[in-house]
């Protein structure tokens, strides 16, 4: 299907509508929109925004004799979330890593403590208890662990596994369901690694059927806090080939 004259930034927004899972799971309607987000007039139940701008764009003749355009196109795209503002998210199914004999001296690192640990392919087989402990110093011997445990220490994000489940899950993918509290700045940061992941995954089959190909990340930047308006900001640039832009893509 054509699209006539539709401009990249409509797009890219459409795009990341439907791709981009809200952290707000309180609010319904639109949060991403092809321009600088609107901040100052909204409520703390409209955050995190999205905006997506259009920063740069050249084009060279694609043959001698032809009037063919081929585009390059960047982006920024700003996300804004309010500081003390709690979203509660909780990831299913995320890749730790494969046990190895090493696994308790070269060790999975996690940013949070998992609420459930299984192996990709296993459904029915994971680990039933994830406990947390302080630091590294108060893991557990692995040896004197009970089968099925997984111990994971606040101050360094590491795992801990017993003696047993190593041997027996030898060369297994783990994967990990958690529950995360994300203030503001953590939100910005963690919409700003999805947007780029759903982008790296899915631009072949859901964004070049409309214009956009060969995506790359230019840059991925954390905004100081903005104390008038108590405001976290992430911005990222990512860069798109096309052709004749805006003729029908």
């Amino acid at each position: 299907m054509t699209r006539t004259k539709i401009e990249p930034d409509r797009i890219l927004t459409n795009f990341l509508r439907v791709n981009l899972d809200d952290v707000n799971a309180s609010r319904s309607g639109n949060w991403i929109y092809p321009d600088f987000p609107r901040v100052a007039s909204l409520g703390d139940a409209q955050f995190p925004r999205v905006g997506i701008t259009i920063i740069s764009e050249s084009a060279e003749f694609m043959e001698i004799n032809g009037d063919n355009n081929y585009h390059t196109v960047s982006f920024q795209i700003d996300i804004v979330s309010k500081k003390d503002l709690i979203h509660t998210l909780t990831v299913t199914s995320e890749a730790l890593g494969t046990v190895s004999s090493a696994i308790n001296s070269n060790r999975f690192t996690f940013d949070f403590v998992p609420t459930a640990i299984s192996f990709l392919g296993y459904p029915g087989d994971t680990y039933g208890t994830v406990t947390q402990k302080a630091t590294n110093e108060d893991f557990t011997t692995p040896a004197a662990m009970a089968a099925d445990v997984i111990e994971w220490a606040f101050s360094t994000g590491e795992l801990n596994l017993n003696a047993t489940d190593v041997i027996a899950d030898d060369g297994r993918a783990m994967i990990a369901t958690y529950t995360v509290a994300m203030d503001g700045k953590k939100a910005c940061q963690h919409l700003a690694r999805q947007i780029w992941k759903e982008i790296r995954n899915n631009w072949r089959t859901d964004m070049q059927p409309r214009g956009l190909f060969a995506p790359k990340l230019l840059a991925n930047n954390p905004i100081p806090l903005d104390e008038e308006l108590d405001l976290y900001r992430q911005t990222i640039e990512i860069q798109f080939n096309a052709f004749n832009i805006g003729e029908g893509l």
